[in-house]
């Protein structure tokens, strides 16, 4: 496995391009890209690589949906790792990570899907034990039985992982932040910064 990312984990504020694929195999109620389980446009593999080796941000962040469903997934992560970039991959942790943690200047960003997504089962718990130093796992907090669930699950994890707290959309970013320091926890709390720039818009 690879670790050559070193101290990496949140990207958020970096410059980065992203590359957001359509379809999921999951659906979360609080999902804030629903426009990705339909439409979308195909591009051939070549022609994505070459609009990243074009783009001047160092990293790449390849979301979706779940872009791990991409049967070219592995082929355009490394190809853009070859095109020097970084990868940030977004993922439901619903799929093996095994290919991609074995390919080097990537980091994992992997939900661990709270109750109120109401797909806190599709979590393939193999993925856990993949997670790299430069990885993380990440919460989206709705309510009080996700917090509760969100810290339970890290008190059973057994390993020692980077974390993020994130407030679902419409959820206080304050009160989320005032309840992760009065149980002080190791938790980085995160709110959807593209969402406070731009708005609810597809495409960001």
């Amino acid at each position: 496995m690879f670790e050559s990312i070193q101290g990496e984990g949140p990207l958020i504020g970096v410059p980065m391009m992203f590359v957001r694929t359509n379809r999921c195999n999951l659906r979360c109620k609080w999902c804030d890209s629903t426009y990705t389980f339909q439409g979308g446009q195909e591009y051939m593999l070549e022609y994505v690589l070459d609009k990243v080796s074009k783009s001047r941000s160092e990293w790449v962040c390849f979301t979706g949906g779940e872009p791990l469903l991409q049967r070219d997934a592995p082929e355009f992560v490394r190809g853009a790792v070859k095109a020097g970039r970084k990868v940030l991959i977004e993922t439901g942790g619903s799929i093996s990570i095994a290919d991609f943690v074995r390919i080097e200047n990537t980091v994992i960003d992997m939900d661990i899907k709270t109750p109120s997504s109401e797909e806190q089962e599709s979590l393939d718990r193999k993925n856990l034990e993949l997670l790299r130093s430069t990885d993380y796992v990440k919460f989206v907090i709705s309510d009080d039985r996700d917090f509760d669930y969100a810290v339970d699950f890290l008190g059973n994890l057994g390993k020692d992982t980077q974390v993020v707290f994130q407030p679902a959309w419409g959820s206080s970013l304050k009160e989320l932040t005032e309840r992760v320091l009065k149980n002080n926890l190791n938790v980085r709390v995160l709110p959807q910064l593209h969402k406070l720039i731009w708005g609810e818009i597809p495409g960001v």
